[in-house]
Parts: structure tokens; sequence; C-alpha cells
């Protein structure tokens, strides 16, 4: 009997039936999603899917794991893992389940825009620092003709899936037995880098690659635990190193960032190594195969596509710059965090209960592989490629960690949750070794204790995993608007772009309307694109000026359903309520000129006398997502 099958009667007469329960209920719960696709803006995911979705994906996921604890034969563990892994890739695949036009806001629109360029062949390859997941997209839909918008959500949830198996599949190299497998496909389904901060399930070029980042590392992982040469391949080149080529360049053609995160994991390996084969040569790790050649490789493919990238030369400075001032003491730590601190606060959510909703199952891992690490320490609990791994992640942990807080200081500490997040695939590869080995040692103390201690084990995984679906997508649960993008809201802004006066500025509250004109690929002055502050609503629209830019003597302000929703619900009425929206038709010397349903586009007169220049024109959202604008794609997204 395989470690965690079971062989009692129960298990082998009642799983199949549980199972067959299982997939009816996830059949039931698609179909549900799938026959109610959204009409409108959704503020909301989780309170716009219906209902009998999620009593389904309830009774799937919860057959599957069970069954997954309790399988007496490998058939029923390998349908009960595939149910829980698609009961939760269910969940990921809402937007494309319940055909959303499009799904992510702010960086995701510019994204979209310039994968259109690069479909219509009006933006080089060779000019965007980040051009992978844009190539990915066009090439989905020009081969199946589906729109690009759509074809960009296909290209997200194709990432998550790479993310779970080959976060597994990384897992079971090291410990190669089923119940090892088990616990990181449940741990991995809970999708650790994700934290609504700095990583994200809509289009975002650095989520996507993080996603994709454990390609690689099994990669790494299968060259550092082969035991013999590949005879098949001529000297020292094997088939890890060839996979390795292809995925490097794919990681730095997805975003330079995230290639830097894993040039500082393979770094502090290769140092680890280096040094250990001249002064530790016992070190397991310093016995494994070197990867010296795929670090060196992925170095020079690095420096010569972002040596010609204007916006990765100038990060890299920044990065100096930062390290610079943490030396001369001269930046300010943290500054970006305190910003995202207060914005919580200002929709009455503490800091304590943000971090529980968001870090908690997050935290429970780390301290797990954190054990993990020092257990290591003593190389008599683990076996050789467990130790060597664990060997492996902890210096480039160390090493990642002290990038992180080298990012805390200065002008890119708004890019430290990327770090944090980045790292977490490391925990994610580490922290399942320590709870399989927590497991077998129970179970060797205590023989009894085995049923028991897989009902606590389940309890403890329908609560980690309670708290991590209900993160997923942002929602007013954790104070954000989920961040969809209906086909009437691009709509309603492309008409009140491509139909506007020459001349005539366009104004919207928080992001502005410049976001969907880089969304349909076309230039929009920045100077004629304004956001609109609280303060100007409703009776301060016609002497607001975004800038001096002298215009034509009127502007349109766009109102959106979407944005009332949010800031009434999402932001908890912070700083609106509702006559502010409701009021602007009754405003004297404002028209309402265009309207769809969702996107009212509204005719404002200038009003004699004094402008009106609000104290601060553009605060910070609360709980707000990291990046700022770069031309043609730069480091932040």
């Amino acid at each position: 009997m395989s470690p965690g099958l079971s062989s009692t009667y129960a298990a082998r007469n009642v799983a199949p039936v549980g199972l067959l329960i299982g997939v009816l209920g996830f059949l039931i719960a698609v179909s549900a999603a799938n026959s109610a696709p959204a009409t409108g803006t959704e503020i909301s995911i989780y309170a716009a899917t219906p209902p009998l979705f999620w009593i389904g994906i309830g009774v799937a996921l919860s057959v599957g794991v069970l069954t997954l604890a309790f399988a007496a034969s490998w058939i029923q563990w390998a349908g009960s893992l595939a149910l829980s892994g698609l009961s939760v890739l269910a969940i990921v695949a809402l937007p494309l389940v319940r055909g959303y036009f499009f799904y992510g806001l702010s960086d995701s629109l510019r994204h979209l825009g310039a994968a259109r360029r690069l479909v219509a062949d009006d933006l080089a390859f060779s000019e965007i620092v980040y051009p992978g997941s844009y190539a990915y997209s066009g090439f989905l839909a020009v081969l199946s003709g589906i729109p690009l918008e759509r074809a960009m959500l296909f290209v997200v949830f194709s990432m998550m899936v790479l993310f779970v198996v080959f976060g597994t599949l990384c897992v079971r190299t090291i410990v190669p037995d089923r119940r090892a497998v088990a616990v990181a496909a449940v741990s991995i389904l809970l999708f650790l880098p994700l934290n609504q901060i700095s990583l994200h399930p809509h289009f975002h070029t650095f989520s996507l690659t993080t996603f994709f980042a454990p390609v690689l590392l099994y990669v790494v992982i299968k060259h550092l635990t082969a035991e013999t040469a590949d005879s098949t391949l001529p000297g020292r080149l094997s088939s890890t190193d060839l996979g390795f080529g292809v995925g490097a360049i794919a990681v730095v053609l997805y975003h330079p960032l995230a290639a830097t995160d894993l040039l500082i994991v393979l770094g502090a390996i290769v140092a680890t190594q280096w040094v250990g084969r001249r002064m530790f040569p016992e070190m397991l790790l310093a016995r494994s195969p070197p990867l010296y050649g795929q670090f060196l490789f992925l170095v020079v493919a690095f420096a010569v596509w972002n040596g010609q990238q204007d916006a990765a030369v100038r990060h890299s400075s920044n990065i100096v710059e930062a390290l610079n001032g943490w030396i001369t003491g001269a930046a300010q730590a943290g500054e970006d965090i305190t910003q995202r601190t207060e914005s919580a606060e200002s929709v009455g959510l503490s800091v304590t209960e943000i971090f529980v909703k968001l870090f908690l199952v997050k935290v429970f891992y780390v301290l797990v592989a954190a054990a993990v690490v020092l257990a290591n320490l003593r190389s008599t609990y683990f076996e050789d490629g467990s130790s060597t791994v664990t060997t492996a992640f902890s210096v480039s942990g160390i090493a990642l960690g002290a990038f992180a807080l080298v990012t805390f200081i200065g002008p890119i500490n708004e890019y430290f949750f990327r770090h944090i997040g980045f790292g977490m695939i490391l925990v994610g590869t580490l922290a399942p070794i320590g709870l399989t080995k927590g497991i077998e040692g129970v179970e060797r103390l205590s023989p009894g204790l085995e049923v028991s201690l897989k009902v606590v084990g389940i309890v403890a995984l329908v609560i980690g995993v309670t708290l991590s679906m209900l993160v997923i997508f942002p929602s007013p649960y954790i104070a954000q608007p989920t961040q969809h993008v209906s086909e009437q809201q691009y709509e309603g802004h492309v008409t009140a772009i491509e139909y506007r006066a020459e001349g005539a500025a366009l104004s919207s509250g928080r992001g502005g309307p410049r976001r969907y004109a880089k969304a349909m690929g076309v230039y929009l002055d920045p100077r004629l694109s304004w956001k609109t502050p609280p303060e100007a609503l409703p009776g301060e629209l016609r002497r607001f000026r975004g800038n001096d830019f002298p215009t034509a003597d009127f502007y349109y302000y766009i109102q959106t359903e979407h944005a009332e929703r949010k800031e009434l619900v999402a932001f908890r009425g912070v700083r609106y309520d509702a006559a502010d929206f409701r009021d602007v038709d009754r405003t004297t010397g404002v028209s309402r000129v265009m309207s769809n349903g969702e996107v009212d586009v509204h005719y404002v007169e200038y009003a004699d006398g004094p402008t009106f220049t609000p104290a601060q024109l553009e605060p910070a959202e609360p709980v707000r997502s990291a990046g700022s604008e770069v031309d043609r794609g730069g480091v932040t997204a």
C-alpha cells in the first residue's frame, strides 16, 4: 500500500460513489456559471456568480479533498486530485466561464492596447520591454479567431494552470510519493503568490511571469537532483539544459523584474555551489550538478534583451539609487506601504484585518518552510534530493529577501510585495516537504492517530481554502472592486474618445479616460485627459480644470456605473455619496450627451470666474494596486 492510501472497506467502496457525486457537482457548477453570463459591470464576481455554482464547487471540492485523504487505490487518488484541482481552477476561470469581455483595469488596459498594436503591426516586437505575453495573446487570437480581449483571459488562465501543474511537479521531483504530491497540489492550489497588492489574477505581466516561473524552477530541480548523465546528448549537455534555455528566454521576454528575481535565485545557488566545492566538499549541494552554464545563459539573455530597453535601464538605476539611499540614510523606507495602510484604514479596514484576509495562510506556509530550512541543518532528517533542493532554496530565499529589503527603501518600495510574492514560489516548494515529513513523523509516533490526523488536516484545509478563495479576486470583502471591464463600459469610452470635439478634454474619476485610449491603441494627449476629484462633484464641475493647457470652452465628463458602485460599495463611500453622482445631471451647464446604460458622457460648459483647484487631485486609492505607467510597456506591470 502506497503512503497516504487507505485499505478500509469504506474507502474502497464509498469513494467511487463520492467521486461521482463530486463530478456531478462540478459539472452543475460550471454549467450554472456559464448559463449566467455577465450582462453588466460587476463589482463583486463572487456576489454576481449564481449560488448554484458555489454550492456545486463546494460539493466537488469537499468530495475531492475527502477522497484524496482516504483514497484506497491509485485511480481514486488520481481522480480525487484531479477533481480538487479542477474545482479550484473553475473559480479562477470565472471571468472566462461567465463570458467577461475583459478582466483588468489600469495596467491591464494598457497591456491590451500594446497587444493590439503589436498584432496590428503598429508596434515592433523589439520596442516593448516585455513582449512575450503580448505575442502569446496575439498568437491565440489570430490562430483561434477569438477577440484579443478574450485571448488575453485565456493567457492568464493558462499561466495559472502552469503554476499549479509545475509547482506540484517541483515537489514530486524532490519527494516522489503520493502523499507529498497530494499535499503539494493542495498547497499550490491555494495560489500562494497572489496578494492583491502586487500580484493579481488579471493580465498583469509580472504576475504572469511569476505563474510561469515554476516551469523553469522544475527544470532547475531536475538538474540538481539528476543522478546520471544523459547518454543521448553530447558532452555536458542534458535535456534539462535545453529546457532551461527555452524557459529562460521566455522569462526574460515576459518580464525583466521577474527575470531579475530568477537571476538572484540562481545566482545564490551558483555562489553556494562554487564556495561549497572549495570549502565544504561534503555539502550535498556542492556535489550536485553545477548550474554555472544555466546561470550564465540567463545573464547573457537578460543583458542582451534589456540592455537595449530604456525602461529596464532606468529601473536598474533606481535599484542602485535605492541601495545608495539605504547606505547613506537619505531614502525613506516603506513609503508605499504606509500609503496603503492609510488607504485601507480610510475605508474602515484595520491593518490586522487586512493582514488576516490577505496573508494568514501565507504566514502559515512561511513558518512551515522556515522549519524545513532549520531541520535541513540536521541532514539526517531528509533524503539527499530533499536536502539538496532545500539548501538551494534556503540560500535563494535569503538572497531574495535581502533584495526585497533593498526595494523596500526609496523610489522602488512599491515593488516590495512583488518580490515577496515571487519568493512564495520557494515557500510553496519547501512547505509541502515539511508538512509531509510532519505527517509521517506523527504517524510513526502514534500509528492509531492516522484517521484523526486526516480529519484535522481536512478541517485545516477547508479553512485555508476558504480564506484563499475569498481573495483570489478583488471584491468589497477587501475594499476593492472586481476588475471587470464590461463591453458597454469599454465601448462607451471608445465612443467618447472617437467622437469628442477636437481640442476638448475628457475627464473621469480616479484613473481618468486615458487608459481606455491606451486600450484602443490610440494616442490621447495626457493634457486632455483629466482625473476629476471628488470635491468637484457635482457643483464644481464647471469651474474644474485638470491643467492649464488651452482647450475648447468646454470638456466632457465621463461617469460610469462601475465608478459609482466602486466608490459607494467597494470603497464604502469614503470620498463620495450617492448624491454626488445623481446630481450631475441636475447641474446647470452640464448636459448628458451620450449614454449606453453603463457609461454617461456629459458636456460641461466652463463657468466664468475663478477656477476650482482642490488641494489633492490624485489621492491614493484604498488598498490600491501597485504600478504606474511607463511608456512602451515599462517594468512596472
